[in-house]
């Protein structure tokens, strides 16, 4: 009901607001250690009778409630196929007053704005089962974010149009499942999918903020090509693959890159360490227009109590022949902390540095420091209230419509079907 009355009167303006200028060329989105909208608790000791207790089942939304009992839905339970999806949206209130560039997804000041409208398609594989299994996730949205994930080469027309709202393919790759290729096998993947640089991911109900990181907006997104990761045993994986770059799909300024990390996990322990990277041209390509870098991370997270968790996400990037610049490079560290009151509440702390040396990512040189407080309220298993505050500062530049600092507030809807 409210995303009928929030869609209902949008659509009743009768046009998208103006549009926008982009941001700098971002040339992700599951990581290694995927992010949690609350903390997880630590790890149990094991026990003679924890593998005879039932799995808990996955939670079915509205697509699969709507399609059980039919032959359709059936033919995609018997194929373990699951089609699901969410509507994402924010209200932003800010000190400046059109535009929080250089901070996007929630970049529409004072504003309203439908981040994602996501419809998916998913089978997944199950590496517990050592057997020879084929995988796929085919994901599309519609909505602002668009903009910001959208490669060079899929749909690009929107991009050259300035459109507010647009269509992104994000995720569409297949997957094989080897058990007997390396360690405890090996799953190989091939398609475009959500990078492993850093914390935060595309996908709303799987990030823990609306507003993002600097790490996150200004590193990889996405890739193109192909990948395996191993699971060389309980504790140790990992992947390497080669791909078109970041965040360029098929096109004429694609260019051959490597990907690869190594994640430690140990099976009893609280928490875990990987290490990625992005290693190609880091170059810009003065003819089409596009960036290619290199990027290297830490993601490490730690379960300080049943109720508390703390991920550091640290990425440095590096890209030469920027025009009248020459190299640079940009770095930062999101520090995260989130615990969980109840059920139903998490709070989640952002702070942040985030150093774009010469200014070729923000378009603005110096040091940013940022911090971000949101409320993660789920009163059912449908629909996530996100209320957040942010504070963004620049010790050197004014960014923020000619201010150095800026105060963002706002509350993100989300609701799964």
């Amino acid at each position: 009901m409210i995303t009928t009355m929030l869609l209902g009167s949008w659509l009743a303006a009768g046009q998208a607001p103006a549009p926008m200028p982009m941001p700098m060329p971002k040339p992700m989105a599951a990581p290694m250690t995927a992010p949690m909208a609350a903390p997880a608790a630590a790890p149990a000791a094991e026990c003679a009778t924890c593998a005879a207790e039932p799995e808990e089942e996955a939670t079915k939304y509205f697509v699969q409630k709507l399609l059980e009992g039919s032959r359709f839905g059936q033919c995609l339970d018997d194929r373990g196929v699951v089609i699901s999806g969410w509507a994402a949206m924010n209200y932003t209130a800010s000190s400046t007053s059109r535009l929080n560039n250089p901070v996007f997804f929630n970049d529409f000041a004072n504003d309203f704005q439908l981040n994602q409208v996501w419809l998916q398609a998913v089978k997944s594989i199950d590496t517990s089962k050592k057997e020879r299994q084929f995988g796929y996730n085919l994901s599309g949205f519609y909505g602002r974010d668009y903009q910001f994930t959208l490669p060079r080469g899929l749909f690009s027309d929107q991009v050259a149009d300035a459109r507010n709202y647009g269509f992104d393919l994000v995720y569409h790759y297949g997957e094989v499942f080897l058990p007997n290729l390396g360690g405890e096998g090996s799953t190989v993947r091939v398609g475009r999918w959500g990078t492993l640089i850093g914390y935060e991911v595309i996908d709303a109900p799987n990030t823990p903020l609306v507003s993002k990181s600097y790490n996150f907006q200004y590193n990889p997104f996405t890739h193109t090509g192909a990948m395996i990761t191993t699971q060389w045993n309980e504790n140790v994986s990992t992947y390497s693959g080669v791909v078109t770059g970041s965040d360029v799909w098929i096109d004429p300024a694609a260019r051959a890159t490597y990907v690869g990390g190594i994640k430690y996990a140990p099976k009893d322990g609280k928490g875990s360490i990987a290490f990625n990277s992005v290693i190609g041209t880091h170059e810009v390509l003065a003819s089409e227009n596009f960036t290619h870098f290199n990027s290297y991370n830490m993601l490490f997270t730690y379960n300080v109590s049943d109720k508390l968790t703390y991920v550091l996400d640290a990425t440095f990037s590096h890209a030469d022949n920027f025009a009248g610049v020459g190299s640079a490079h940009w770095y930062g560290f999101a520090n995260y902390f989130q615990y969980k009151i109840s059920d139903k509440v998490a709070s989640n702390l952002r702070v942040e540095l985030f150093e774009d040396t010469k200014g070729v990512r923000t378009g603005f040189s110096g040091l940013y420091t940022a911090a971000t407080w949101s409320l993660n309220v789920t009163p059912n298993d449908w629909a996530i209230l996100r209320p957040f505050v942010r504070y963004d500062y620049n010790s050197e530049s004014r960014p923020f419509e000619g201010d150095p600092d800026l105060f963002t507030g706002g509350i993100e809807l989300i609701f799964r079907y």
